[in-house]
């Protein structure tokens, strides 16, 4: 699942909401047109399990969901959320191809860790 930059807050939130904490690192994975930021778009960072396939495929249902654990939201915002982002079967590397879209590079990665480590020091 990939997500565009305007909607990623909402998704990591909605994903922390449905999934708990250990899902806060979704998202989290930048994505560009040449690999370097600025970020336009935000990769999840792991498997979807299977339990979120109807969830990803039926606003509604994420609402409905959400809305249960205590999050207020509405069918139509998830639909919009749902209808912004790349959600396929394709592997990441074939859906990133077909968006074109490149990860950071590894050194572009480190730096930015170091960066913000440094920030937060």
């Amino acid at each position: 699942m990939i997500v565009p930059l305007a909607q990623a807050a909402l998704a990591r939130e909605l994903v922390v909401t449905l999934a708990g904490e250990p899902a806060a690192n979704m998202f989290t994975t930048g994505l560009s047109a040449t690999g370097e930021e600025p970020f336009t778009h935000y990769i999840s960072t792991g498997m979807i399990e299977d339990q979120f396939a109807a969830v990803l495929a039926n606003g509604v249902l994420m609402a409905s969901l959400c809305v249960g654990a205590g999050r207020q939201i509405t069918a139509l915002e998830c639909t919009s959320l749902l209808a912004a982002c790349d959600i396929s079967e394709d592997e990441p590397f074939a859906a990133l191809e077909r968006l074109r879209l490149k990860l950071l590079t590894a050194e572009q990665l480190a730096a930015l860790k170091a960066e913000r480590q440094a920030a937060n020091a």
